[in-house]
C-alpha cells in the first residue's frame, strides 16, 4: 500500500466507518437531512408560486431559480453547520472518556494518522450527505437562473465550510478532556464563523477613501463565512454596499461641497462629488458588476474562492494544534527541565 493509500485508509478509518455505518443513527441523520431540506425547497417553492403574480412566465422562472437556488444552499450549510460539529467534537474526548485513548498511542499510528483518521471518516459521512442534496438541487435547472459552474462553486464553498468546522470540532475535542465542553466550544465556533464573520463587516466596513477609484472589497475576515459568498454566488454579482461605507472625510466633503468625495452605486462603479453637485465617475465601468475582489491581499479572487482561501487556513492550523495537544509526552517543551544533579542537591 504505497503513502497516498496509507493516508487516505489506515485502520482509523476502517473502524470509524463500521462503527459509525452500523447503528441506527446515521439512516436516520441522512433521512432527517434530505426531508428537512426538501421540504424547505417545496415551502419555498409553494410561498413563490402563491405570492408572486403571472406565476410560470419566463421571466418570473429565472428570478424563482435563483431564489430557491439561495435559500437552499443557505439553508443547508445551516444544516451541514448543526451536524459537523457533533461528528467530530466527540472524536479524541471520547475516547478518552471511554479510556481508550492509551491503546492508540501503542499502536504505530502517529498523531497526525489518528486525527486525520477521525476527521475522514467524519467528513466522509457529510460528503454523503452532499451527494444525496444533489437531486433536490437539480430541481433548480427547471426554472432557469443558475448555471452548472454556481452549482459546483457553491457546493465546493459549502463542502469546505464543512471540512473547516470538521477541523475546530477536532481541535476542541483534543484540547478539551470533557465531550460536552468540546462540543459547546465547536458549536460556539460555528456560529462565531457563520454569523460572526458577517457581522463584523457591517460592524467594521472597509472605509472608501476621498481618492478612491473603485468600490473596496469589504473586510477579507468577513469572507470566511459561506454566508456572503454563497449569495454571491446565487445571484451572480456582489452584495450591494456590504462591507464598505464612506470615510467621515468624504461625508464632511460632500456636505460643505468639497471638490472631492466618493460613494459606491449600485452598479458597482463610485459616485464622487466635484463642485456643488455629484457626478459619476467609474475608470473602467464593467458591462456587468464583476463578482471578483477588486481589492486586498486576496484581490482577483472569486468571493467563495477567497473564502475558501482563508478556511483552509483555519483548518492548517486547527490541524497543527490538534496535532501538537494529541500526544500524551511532549517533544518541545516551554521550559527547560532541570538536570539532575540540580534536582538532587
Amino acid at each position: 500500500m504505497n503513502s497516498v493509500a496509507r493516508a487516505l485508509w489506515n485502520p482509523i478509518v476502517a473502524k470509524e466507518y463500521r462503527s459509525r455505518m452500523r447503528t441506527w443513527r446515521s439512516p436516520l441523520a441522512i433521512t432527517v437531512h434530505v426531508v428537512i431540506l426538501g421540504g424547505i425547497g417545496w415551502a419555498v417553492f409553494s410561498a413563490i408560486a402563491n405570492s408572486v403574480p403571472g406565476f410560470g412566465n419566463q421571466g418570473s422562472s429565472g428570478n424563482l431559480g435563483q431564489l430557491l437556488f439561495t435559500f437552499l444552499i443557505i439553508f443547508q450549510v445551516a444544516l451541514l453547520a448543526f451536524i459537523t460539529p457533533a461528528l467530530t467534537s466527540g472524536a479524541i474526548s471520547g475516547e478518552r472518556e471511554r479510556q481508550t485513548i492509551d491503546l492508540l498511542f501503542v499502536t504505530p499510528l502517529a498523531p497526525f494518522s489518528i486525527i486525520w483518521g477521525k476527521l475522514l471518516a467524519s467528513m466522509s459521512f457529510v460528503v454523503l450527505l452532499l451527494f444525496l442534496s444533489v437531486p433536490i438541487f437539480s430541481l433548480v435547472f427547471l426554472f432557469g437562473g443558475i448555471e452548472l459552474d454556481q452549482l459546483v462553486a457553491a457546493f465546493a464553498l459549502t463542502a469546505s465550510t464543512a471540512l473547516t468546522l470538521g477541523f475546530i470540532g477536532v481541535a476542541f475535542s483534543t484540547l478539551f478532556r470533557r465531550t460536552l465542553a468540546a462540543t459547546v466550544a465547536s458549536y460556539g465556533a460555528a456560529f462565531v464563523l457563520l454569523l460572526g464573520s458577517p457581522a463584523f463587516g457591517l460592524i467594521f466596513p472597509t472605509e472608501i477613501g476621498v481618492n478612491a477609484s473603485t468600490t473596496p472589497a469589504p473586510p477579507a475576515v468577513a469572507l470566511i463565512s459561506p454566508v456572503v459568498p454563497l449569495l454571491v454566488v446565487a445571484s451572480n454579482q456582489p452584495v450591494n454596499g456590504y462591507g464598505v461605507r464612506v470615510s467621515q472625510a468624504v461625508q464632511m466633503q460632500q456636505i460643505k461641497g468639497g471638490s472631492a468625495g466618493c460613494a459606491p452605486t449600485l452598479n458597482g462603479s463610485v459616485m464622487c462629488s466635484s463642485g456643488p453637485g455629484p457626478v459619476a465617475y467609474s475608470p473602467n465601468p464593467p458591462s456587468t458588476p464583476t463578482t471578483k475582489l477588486p481589492t486586498g491581499f486576496l484581490a482577483g479572487l472569486q468571493y467563495w474562492q477567497a473564502s475558501i482561501v482563508m478556511q483552509l487556513m483555519i483548518c492548517a492550523v486547527a490541524l497543527a494544534i490538534s496535532a501538537f495537544l494529541l500526544p500524551p509526552v511532549r517533544r518541545f517543551h516551554l521550559r527547560r527541565r532541570p538536570t539532575l544533579s540540580a534536582a538532587t542537591t
